[in-house]
């Protein structure tokens, strides 16, 4: 039986150092787990750069990006450790829609 398609939310702060076409790659890079990985893009927005509610990393700032994703369930917890081992992501959150 094949695994059901869920859609997640994904709201991260990136480093707010890196430049804007820097951080669309970035973006970019981290989405490309999602589609090899069987899933699929919904909806992406920039919501630009924001307070942090807390100093992470000596950051006060953060540029928030928000993504609407389609993977399977057992696809997130790998997808989980991609965002935390990259430098360059200070917070995130994968929430089930």
């Amino acid at each position: 039986m094949a695994e059901r398609n869920r859609e997640y939310e994904l709201l991260m702060a990136l480093s707010p150092v890196a430049s804007e076409s820097e951080a669309t790659d970035l973006v970019d890079t981290i989405l490309g787990y999602v589609t090899e990985a069987g899933g699929s893009l919904v909806e992406r927005e920039n919501i630009g750069v924001k307070r942090l509610s807390f100093p992470v990393n000596d950051y006060r700032e953060g540029n928030y990006v928000r993504a609407v994703l389609n993977m399977a369930a057992s696809e997130v917890r790998g997808f989980e450790r991609t965002l935390n081992a990259n430098e360059e992501i200070l917070v995130h959150m994968v929430s089930r829609i």
